[in-house]
């Protein structure tokens, strides 16, 4: 799989957990519900948007190898 493959799979798992979040959350009310979130799944999305541009570099660095490479 390639680094561009895994970014758009990432995207697309957090948005699936996300929305799964959003129905165990109308059942787990509680202050330890209120504390994971805040603790979490709050700083999940920044922490995948960080994720996702460090393997874009990735991507990068290693497109440029392989373009060294074949030279």
């Amino acid at each position: 799989m390639s680094a561009r493959a895994s970014a758009v799979k990432l995207t697309k798992s957090t948005k699936a957990f996300l929305q799964s979040w959003d129905r165990v959350k109308t059942h787990w009310r509680d202050s330890r519900q209120r504390e994971f979130e805040k603790d979490f799944i709050e700083t999940l999305p920044d922490d995948i948007s960080a994720a996702i541009r460090v393997i874009e570099e990735i991507d990068k660095i290693l497109t440029r190898a392989r373009r060294d490479c074949e030279d």
